[in-house]
């Protein structure tokens, strides 16, 4: 039987809607004087819809709701849906940047989420520089990454054109496979 590498049971995330300062006093003092001009809110909340004459009616929003699945070494796994299906979110439990409500996330090894592809790729500097960057924000340590550094840059292909996030990409999918 294969190793189980990544378990989630009854996975589930909850999020409470309402006003919540926008983090900045111009863009509350800009929340303020759209609502004394009666125009529509330009930080419309989720659930919400442009039409002023209808409300949500539920002060909750279920991004992911009882997920169950298990990984085992050497499958792949792709998320795929519909914009709001949950996807970022599911990552973000992953890679613990935000906790579920509900249910466990069971893994063996790190994981980090790349929700973009260009997440921590910086233009102005090195590939070598880039590798120690991505590696950082993948959790490697610097001892970590320079021990495999020669090995991440041969099996990117791109020799010393190396490019940190590919090359450290696709050799954590390797390491994993």
């Amino acid at each position: 039987m294969s190793e189980i590498i990544l378990k989630i049971e009854n996975l589930s995330k909850q999020y409470r809607l309402g006003l919540v300062g926008t983090g900045t006093m111009q863009d509350d003092l800009k929340r303020w004087w759209y609502k004394i001009r009666g125009k529509e809110d330009p930080f419309l909340k989720i659930g919400d819809v442009n039409d002023r004459s209808i409300k949500g009616t539920s002060d909750y929003v279920w991004a992911l709701q009882n997920i169950n699945f298990e990984v085992k070494k050497g499958e792949v796994l792709g998320i795929i849906g519909k914009n709001g299906a949950g996807k970022s979110t599911l990552l973000k439990i992953l890679s613990k940047i935000t906790s579920p409500t509900t249910g466990s996330v069971k893994s063996r090894g790190r994981i980090a989420s790349l929700l973009e592809v260009g997440t921590g790729f910086h233009g102005e500097m090195t590939g070598r520089e880039n590798i120690f960057l991505n590696g950082a924000i993948l959790g490697m340590t610097k001892t970590e990454i320079t021990a495999k550094l020669d090995e991440i840059v041969e099996f990117s292909g791109c020799g010393r054109r190396v490019l940190g996030l590919w090359a450290l990409y696709r050799y954590a999918c390797k390491t994993l496979q």
